[in-house]
């Protein structure tokens, strides 16, 4: 694994994903509640800016070399 996913990543995003995957995988998809959209919309942006973070490490980590 690149280092600059081992800086990304700590042990509660892995909780995050994990979290999601279970109540992605509970949710009844005809009948979302608000509190549901409310999280799907908070992991989506958990996800851009998880992915932006990505990007800057990697782009640092290119740079140093």
């Amino acid at each position: 694994m690149p280092d600059f996913l081992k800086k990304a990543f700590d042990k509660f995003d892995i909780l995050i994903i994990l979290a999601a995957v279970f109540l992605f995988g509970h949710f009844d998809y005809d009948n979302l509640s608000t509190i549901d959209k409310l999280y799907m919309a908070s992991f989506a942006a958990w996800g851009v800016m998880k992915g932006i973070r990505i990007y800057i490490l990697f782009r640092n980590e290119r740079d140093e070399k």
